[in-house]
């Protein structure tokens, strides 16, 4: 694999996601029978005896939020077995299971198996708070400092700070992008093999927007690009950065 130059186009993860559910569409009978069961519904929920999360709509998509993780997911939805809906991370693992007669699944890292849930409420929709520069450049500097301490990985984010100053909406995207990004390698290197790999081919995580969410590899910087039109879909989950790491890579990685 060459030093530099190696791009892998998150926007494939999201639309292989997204592409699940185009064959809902397969026939107009299909289509009829999906408005009847496995419908979504949003909302506060509760799973297991200490598993709490949100579940909003988000244009087309779907927003989970967990207690206890900072993270907001955008789900995609899909057909799933017998009538059912799935609703997909943007690496393509399942979230939540849907089933025909409305009964829901969550699936997390703790309970793999999946634990059946329980609506509580309504539930609001998440926005992006407004940050400072100043919040940004700190948040650069301590998810270096974590992955340091926890992987023992030194890595450095930057982006393009004067940019930052000037665009509140863009700096609030960047802090969000910079802690997924920042997830996405701690969970992509919690195994030897892959913290080796990022220790040898990466000591830089540059943060650009543009025109769809991706990442490339040039020397050892990782630029991570995101679009901040697009609010939360505008950029990859911790989930979706981990994916595409790992077959950046060649390293098999969960959902």
């Amino acid at each position: 694999m060459p030093k530099s130059g190696i791009i892998f186009i998150l926007a494939a993860l999201f639309l292989g996601a997204a592409a699940v559910a185009g064959r809902a569409q397969e026939s107009l009978g299909a289509r009829l029978m999906m408005d009847r069961v496995g419908d979504i519904q949003t909302g506060s929920y509760t799973a297991g005896d200490n598993v709490r999360f949100a579940l909003t709509r988000y244009a087309e998509n779907y927003l989970l939020r967990l207690d206890g993780d900072p993270e907001v997911y955008v789900l995609y939805a899909g057909p799933g077995s017998l009538g059912g809906r799935t609703l997909k991370f943007d690496s393509g693992g399942t979230a939540i299971a849907i089933s025909g007669w409305g009964g829901m699944t969550i699936y997390t890292d703790a309970q793999p198996g999946g634990l059946p849930t329980d609506r509580t409420g309504e539930a609001l929709l998440p926005v992006l708070p407004p940050v400072p520069l100043t919040a940004v450049e700190e948040a650069a500097r301590d998810e270096g400092n974590h992955i340091a301490y926890v992987r023992g990985i030194k890595l450095t984010f930057v982006a393009d700070w004067p940019a930052l100053a000037a665009d509140a909406a863009l700096r609030a995207l960047t802090f969000d992008a910079i802690q997924n990004t920042a997830r996405g390698i701690d969970r992509f290197t919690a195994n030897a093999r892959a913290r080796a790999a990022i220790a040898a081919k990466m000591d830089t995580v540059q943060m650009v927007s543009g025109g769809r969410p991706t990442i490339a590899l040039h020397g050892k910087t990782l630029v991570v690009t995101f679009v901040p039109e697009h609010g939360f879909a505008g950029r990859a989950s911790s989930h979706g950065i981990a994916r595409a790491l790992g077959q950046m890579l060649s390293i098999p990685t969960p959902g």
